[in-house]
C-alpha cells in the first residue's frame, strides 16, 4: 500500500491494462463456462444496492422479505408452493448446506452419502468439511448414474443420496424419479443438484421438448440447488438452495443474538450475504418470467443443436452423447483430446477439458457466429 493514494482515473486506467488478458463473454471466446454475462437489468440492480446485507435482516428487513419472494418464485418454478430456502453464493455453497442438513437430520444414524461419479467437486468439499464418507457410484453408458448399483451400495449408515440435473461433464440428467423412489423406500435424504438444469428443464415442455422429472413433484426430493447466476442470467454471486418445507430449512439454523434486529437465525455457510445479489435475482425472475426464460432456453438449445450437428460433420470428431441440455461434449478420434484442447486454447478459446472430451456450453452469451468460428478452428486444428 502506497502512502499517497491514486486518483480514480489512474486506477481505472491501470485496471484496464492489468485485466486485458481476461476473457470476455461479449468476445465469444468463453465456450466452456456454465456462467454467462448478467442481464443489463441485473447489473443495474446489483450496482445500485451493493451495500445491502441480508445476513443482518434487522438492518435490511425489506431486502430479506424480497429474498423470501424470490425463493417463492423459484419454488413455484420447481413445483412447490411452500418451498423455503435462500439465495447463496453459488451451487457449491448450496450443495454443502444440503449435505449439512442431511447430516443433522440423521446425526444418530451414520455419515455415508452416495453420489454419482459425475457429481460436482463441491460434494468432495462438503464431505471434507462435514466429515462425511462420500461413495461415488459408477455411471451407465448414457453417463447417468447406475441406479441399480447405487441401491446395492446403501448401508445402515447411509444418510443421503445425490442426483444431478445437468451434470458438470456433459449436462445429462440422472434418473431422479428412480432416486426419489429409493429415497422414500430407504428413508434417505435426496438432494438434487440442478445448478444448471433448474433454469432449463422447466421450460423445455413449452418448446415441444421432453424433460425428465427432477423437482419437488417427486416425493423423495428433499432439496434442490438452482443457480440464478447461470441460466437465470443474474449476477455472481447468485446461487440458490430450496427445501421442500420451512421445517426442513430450519434444520441447520444457527442462532445469532447480537444483530441489529435482535436474535435471529442463520442457515447458510456465510454470515454476511449480498443483498444486491438477492435483489438482482428477484428482479430477473420478475422481469423475464416464464415467457422470457423460455425464449432464452429456446435460443440456447437451438445453438446447441447447431453446434452438435457441426461437430458430427467434422471428420475426426464425435459426440460422446447427444446433448440433453445446452452442453456439448467434443471427443476426438484423430488427436488426443488434451492436445486438441491445448491447440484450441492457444487460438484463444476458453474451454473445459475432461479426460475423454472437451465441454462446450451454449450459454446465452454464445452466438451463432461464435459457434461457426469455433467449428472452423476445430477443422483447422485437425487438418494441420
Amino acid at each position: 500500500m502506497e502512502n499517497a493514494g491514486q486518483s480514480p482515473r489512474r486506477i481505472k486506467r491501470e485496471l484496464k491494462r492489468l485485466l486485458q488478458n481476461d476473457h470476455s463473454y461479449a468476445g465469444g471466446s468463453i465456450m466452456g463456462s456454465m456462467c454467462t454475462s448478467p442481464h443489463p437489468l441485473a447489473r443495474k440492480i446489483f450496482s445500485r444496492y451493493i451495500y445491502k446485507n441480508v445476513g443482518d435482516p434487522g438492518l435490511f428487513p425489506a431486502t430479506t422479505e424480497l429474498e423470501g419472494r424470490a425463493v417463492a418464485m423459484l419454488g413455484r418454478l420447481l413445483s412447490n408452493e411452500t418451498a423455503s430456502g435462500f439465495i447463496l453464493t453459488g451451487g457449491s455453497e448450496a450443495n454443502i448446506v444440503a449435505l449439512w442438513t442431511a447430516k443433522l437430520m440423521h446425526k444418530n444414524k451414520g455419515n455415508e452419502v452416495l453420489v454419482p461419479e459425475s457429481a460436482h467437486f463441491s460434494f468432495d468439499k462438503a464431505a471434507s468439511l462435514l466429515e462425511l464418507k462420500l461413495t461415488k457410484v459408477p455411471l451407465q453408458n448414457d453417463f447417468t448414474v447406475d441406479v441399480g448399483e447405487l441401491e446395492k451400495r446403501i448401508t445402515a449408515r447411509t444418510i443421503a443420496i445425490v442426483g444431478i440435473a445437468g451434470t458438470t461433464p456433459l449436462g445429462v440428467v440422472d434418473p431422479i424419479a428412480e432416486l426419489s423412489r429409493i429415497a422414500v423406500e430407504h428413508g434417505l435424504y435426496l438432494h438434487v443438484d440442478a445448478a444448471l438444469g433448474g433454469f432449463i428443464l422447466p421450460f423445455l415442455p413449452a418448446l415441444g421438448r421432453s424433460a425428465p422429472e427432477f423437482d419437488f413433484r417427486l416425493p423423495g426430493v428433499s432439496s434442490i440447488t438452482i443457480d440464478p447466476h447461470k441460466m437465470g442470467m443474474s449476477v455472481i454471486p447468485g446461487g440458490g438452495i430450496l427445501y421442500r418445507s420451512a421445517e426442513l430449512a430450519a434444520t441447520v439454523h444457527v442462532v445469532v443474538p447480537y444483530l441489529a434486529g435482535g436474535e435471529t437465525a442463520q442457515a447458510t455457510v456465510v454470515g454476511t450475504r449480498s443483498g444486491a445479489s438477492v435483489l438482482a435475482a428477484w428482479a430477473m425472475l420478475r422481469h423475464l418470467g416464464r415467457r422470457g426464460y423460455t425464449k432464452v432456453v429456446k435460443r440456447c438449445m437451438e445453438n446447441t443443436a447447431f453446434l452438435a450437428q457441426g461437430i458430427r460433420e467434422i471428420d475426426g470428431l464425435f459426440l460422446p452423447c447427444d446433448p440433453v441440455l445446452n452442453v456439448v461434449g467434443v471427443a476426438s478420434r484423430k488427436l488426443p483430446v488434451h492436445e486438441l484442447a491445448a491447440r484450441l486454447r492457444t487460438g484463444g478459446w476458453a474451454l473445459s477439458l475432461f479426460p475423454e472430451h472437451i465441454r462446450v456450453v451454449c450459454m446465452p452469451h454464445v452466438r451463432r457466429a461464435h459457434i461457426r468460428r469455433f467449428l472452423a478452428d476445430c477443422r483447422a486444428v485437425l487438418h494441420e
